[in-house]
C-alpha cells in the first residue's frame, strides 16, 4: 500500500516538474518573442523619426490638415451667410405669393359678381318673357275652354 502510494506521489511529482518546465519555456519564448517584436518596432519607428522622406510627408500632412480646416471653417461661414439669404429670399417670396393670391382672389370675386351681374341680366328678360309666355298660355286656354 506505501509503495502505491509512493508511486502515485512520485507520477504527480513527474507530471508537476513537467507542466512548470512546459510553462515556464512558454513563457520564456513569448518573452522573446515579443521583446524581437518590440526591437523591431523601436527600430522602425526610430528609422522614420529620422527619414527625412517621412518628415517631409508628416509636414506636407501637417499643411494639408490645416488648409483643410481652413477651407471647412470657410465653407461653415459661406453656408451660414447663404442660409440667411435663402430666409430673406423665402421671406419675401412668401410675401409676394400672399399678394399674388390676395390680387388673384380679389380678381375671382370680381368675375364670380360680374357673372352674376351677366347672368341676372340675361335671366331677368327671358324670365320675363317666359313669365308673359306662361300668362298667354294660360289665357289661351282658359278662352280655349270656355269655346
Amino acid at each position: 500500500m506505501l509503495a502505491a502510494m509512493e508511486t502515485r506521489l512520485m507520477i504527480f511529482l513527474a507530471l508537476t516538474s513537467v507542466t512548470i518546465v512546459t510553462n515556464t519555456l512558454l513563457i520564456w519564448f513569448a518573452y522573446k518573442t515579443f521583446a524581437t517584436l518590440t526591437s523591431t518596432v523601436t527600430d522602425a519607428l526610430t528609422e522614420v523619426e529620422r527619414s527625412d522622406v517621412t518628415q517631409a510627408w508628416l509636414h506636407s500632412m501637417q499643411t494639408a490638415a490645416k488648409h483643410a480646416a481652413n477651407f471647412t471653417e470657410r465653407a461653415k461661414q459661406k453656408m451660414t451667410d447663404v442660409e440667411g439669404c435663402l430666409l430673406r429670399a423665402q421671406e419675401q417670396y412668401g410675401l409676394a405669393l400672399a399678394k399674388v393670391d390676395s390680387k388673384l382672389e380679389e380678381v375671382g370675386n370680381a368675375l364670380c359678381a360680374n357673372a352674376r351681374k351677366v347672368r341676372d341680366a340675361v335671366a331677368k328678360p327671358a324670365f320675363s318673357i317666359m313669365s308673359f309666355t306662361a300668362v298667354v298660355n294660360q289665357l289661351r286656354k282658359t278662352f280655349d275652354v270656355n269655346e
